[in-house]
This record gives structure tokens, C-alpha cells and sequence, in this order.
């Protein structure tokens, strides 16, 4: 059954999906309206807003409701005190990651509806640099096309504006040299690319964590090795096709404290879809520290971890 909450927040940031977190914001208000009398709307003006709106959001047992891309997540998802709120995310954004994880429909009244009667799961939380992230860290290739999307990007951004950035990205061949240390072991060496996935869900159709589940305590851990261009399109051919694992050029781990560095070198990256920052990054995981409702088909793994490379 789902819980009864004293108080309901719903952030809408206007601008997600092309406008249509706008179009549609006072028809999902309402829905959310109708599960009792306390019931408090924000709509977003600019970065930083969601996240000052969650943490001014005071007393137990609050529901805060994204409605949003996972950027106004994320931001929520820093702002509210986990120790108190719920979370709750209803997609209208680019990628949707935590949606598609969760099984949250696109359609934003239904969605209302499918969490309304969902039920209540904790989910792991990875924390950067002392900033958390519900769904991915990822250094170098993906976090340099995400900086490049966001540079030029307009008021409509859909998937298909990140596919010339990353064959740019990719014909570049950027020679960084990132390090990585998972749970204080031997560093490996990776070559472009470093993804630390807390869901399996990545980008469109693209996997790179394709084991990965958000209640098992764990971060998963993919690195690639230096190749040459033919090496990097394939891997990009292997993530497509959901199986970066079996890439010659990847590495897959699991562990709850990761390292990622590249001395003297400026190589970014990016948490849950949003560029973040620059190299070195301290990630940790907090698990099960999140409260989140979700619709009640939702069901987290186990999966299984991908053959040694």
C-alpha cells in the first residue's frame, strides 16, 4: 500500500523536454492535488533552484516530486534530506534515466498515477566530491560530449543533438591517461573513458554498467583501454548494442569506494547527465539511502556480472 505523506512538493523545471514540463505542470499538479490538502508548487527559473526548493522544504514524511530531466533530479536528490523526504521523479526530460530504471511511464498524468499507487524502495546513492548522484559518474569521452551539448545547446534538446559530439569526441582521440582505483587496490590504467554506474540504465539505448543494481550496496566500475580509432568506434558499437562488457578494450568491476585521477591533465566529468567538474574524484556509495516511490512492477535484479576482460 502506498504511505501517506504530511506534505507534497512538486518541482517542475519549464524548460525540460522541449517545454513540456510547462504544457503540462498545472494537469499534473492537479492529479497530485487530489491526495490531500497540503500540496506545494515551484516552478523552476534557473540552475540551483530545485535543489534551494527541496532544502527549504521542511517537517517529516514529504514527498518531493521531480518533474523534470534527471539534471532537476539530481539537484533535488542534493537538496532534500534524505532522513526525512521521499523522492519521486515523473520523466519529461532528454534522457529519463532513472525513469526508464525505475519503469516510470513518460506519459506525466500517468506517471502520477503509476507512483501514487507504487510503493516505497531505497535505493543506493553514490556520493562525488561530496555532491551525490543517483544514476551514473562518467569521466573523459562522455563527460567531454555532455560539456560540448551543453555549450550549444538550445531550448529543445533531444537525444540525436548528442551523436555529432560524440563521433567529434571519438575521430579526437583525446590522449588522457585516467587511473583508476576501486576498494584501494592495484590502480588500473583506462584511456578515455571511466563510467561508474549505480543503475544499469545509461543514455538512449546505449549500457554502459549493464549490471548494475541501485539496492545492492555496490558501484559498478567500467574502464577502457587505450585503443586506436577503429578500437574506440567498436567499443561505442559494443555500448549500442548493450554489451560494452564483452569488449576486448573494457574492464568491469564492482566496489564501494572508487578512485578516478588524471594528474596533470583536465579531464572532466559528468553526474547524472550534468557536467560536474574536472579529475581527480573521490566516489563513494551511501547504500540504501535514498527513500524513493516507485511504481509497484518495478523490481531491481539481481543480474548478473559480466565475464573477466
Amino acid at each position: 500500500m502506498t504511505p501517506a505523506f504530511h506534505r507534497t512538493l512538486l518541482v517542475g523545471n519549464p524548460t525540460s523536454g522541449g517545454g513540456k514540463v510547462g504544457r503540462w505542470f498545472d494537469k499534473v499538479a492537479a492529479v497530485v492535488r487530489r491526495t490531500g490538502p497540503d500540496v506545494e508548487t515551484v516552478l523552476t527559473q534557473g540552475p540551483g533552484d530545485a535543489e534551494r526548493a527541496a532544502r527549504d522544504c521542511g517537517g517529516d514524511n514529504v514527498l518531493v516530486m521531480a518533474f523534470g530531466g534527471d539534471g532537476t533530479f539530481n539537484e533535488i536528490l542534493n537538496g532534500a534530506d534524505l532522513d526525512r523526504c521521499t523522492l519521486a521523479v515523473i520523466p519529461a526530460g532528454t534522457g529519463n534515466v532513472l525513469a526508464k530504471e525505475l519503469g516510470v511511464s513518460r506519459r506525466p498524468t500517468h506517471a502520477v498515477g503509476q507512483l501514487l499507487r507504487g510503493k516505497l524502495v531505497r535505493l543506493d546513492v553514490g556520493v562525488c566530491n561530496g555532491r551525490r548522484f543517483i544514476n551514473m559518474f562518467g569521466a573523459g569521452l562522455d563527460a567531454r560530449v555532455v560539456e560540448l551539448v551543453h555549450e550549444r545547446r538550445g531550448r529543445r534538446l533531444t537525444q540525436l543533438h548528442y551523436i555529432p559530439h560524440l563521433v567529434r569526441t571519438l575521430l579526437e582521440l583525446p590522449a588522457w591517461e585516467i587511473a583508476v582505483q576501486v576498494d584501494g587496490g592495484e590502480a588500473a590504467r583506462a584511456s578515455g573513458l571511466v563510467v561508474v554506474g549505480n543503475t544499469h540504465t545509461y543514455g538512449g539505448p546505449i549500457s554502459m554498467t549493464p549490471v548494475a543494481v541501485p539496492t545492492d550496496g555496490l558501484l559498478d566500475v567500467m574502464w577502457v583501454r587505450r585503443g586506436g580509432l577503429a578500437d574506440n568506434l567498436a567499443v561505442g558499437v559494443c555500448a549500442l548494442l548493450h554489451a560494452l562488457h564483452l569488449s576486448r578494450l573494457a574492464c568491469y568491476g564492482r566496489g564501494r569506494r572508487i578512485t578516478v585521477s588524471a594528474p596533470d591533465q583536465r579531464v572532466p566529468y559528468e553526474l547524472d547527465g550534468e557536467a560536474a567538474g574536472c579529475l581527480p574524484a573521490e566516489i563513494t556509495v551511501q547504500p540504501n539511502a535514498a527513500r524513493v516511490l516507485v511504481p509497484s512492477t518495478f523490481r531491481p535484479g539481481p543480474r548478473s556480472l559480466p565475464r573477466a576482460v
